[in-house]
């Protein structure tokens, strides 16, 4: 057995261990408060979409992606304020981000032309193939896996500000600031995602790496 073969076996036999360690992780009990906050994105997600083909109601709508957009800081800070942070409320977290997201993007842009339906398409099929790609590594390894890139963090900060500034154009004609910045965010969330997809480039990269050295 040569060097690379012991050095690739050691890095698989750690790479189990780490494994096992968030498989243990899952199996515990979901903080139930954060829990609970995450999923209103999930909610949010199934509300954007009944009230643009039901009701068309902007105030409503801008109302819904705020606050959903405000439940990703604070399912975190109330996990962190309850010391109840988990693997599986990151998990959790991470799919209600991209989910959420997606269809809002998909949703105002070809319903309402809200944003501008190329910008939402590479937006949208950013955080879909983030999504898809760490879905299939963890159906390989069966056990969830979530990797939050500081480019990734960015990405969706930049995606829902680029959301409530979009919608707040139509629900709020007359004011200006929502104007004034859908431009600049527009290019920062193409930026942010471009980034984003880099930075797992990156992390990839080392990893395999890592495996070959």
């Amino acid at each position: 057995m040569t060097t690379e073969t012991k050095k690739g076996w050691a890095f698989l036999k750690q790479l189990n261990l780490e494994i096992q360690d968030k498989a243990q992780q899952i199996a515990d009990s979901f903080a139930i408060l954060p829990a609970a906050i995450t999923w209103i994105r999930f909610i949010g997600a199934a509300a954007v979409i009944l009230i643009i083909y039901r009701s068309t109601n902007l105030n409503l709508l801008f109302w819904v992606i705020l606050i959903c957009a405000i439940s990703d800081y604070l399912d975190g800070w109330t996990a962190r304020r309850l010391k109840q942070t988990s693997y599986p409320g990151k998990v959790m977290d991470f799919i209600a981000d991209k989910l959420f997201i997606s269809i809002t993007l998909i949703a105002i842009s070809f319903s309402l032309g809200a944003i501008d339906t190329l910008v939402a398409s590479i937006l949208a099929g950013y955080h879909l193939l983030i999504l898809f790609m760490l879905a299939a590594i963890s159906w390989s390894v069966h056990v969830p896996v979530v990797t939050i890139t500081t480019g990734e963090r960015l990405a969706i900060l930049a995606s829902y500000l680029l959301l409530i500034t979009a919608i707040g154009r139509l629900t709020f004609p007359q004011k200006q600031i929502f104007h004034s910045l859908y431009a600049p965010l527009t290019i920062i969330a193409i930026l942010s995602a471009i980034t984003g997809l880099l930075s797992y480039l990156r992390l990839l990269r080392r990893m395999l790496a890592r495996f070959l050295e």
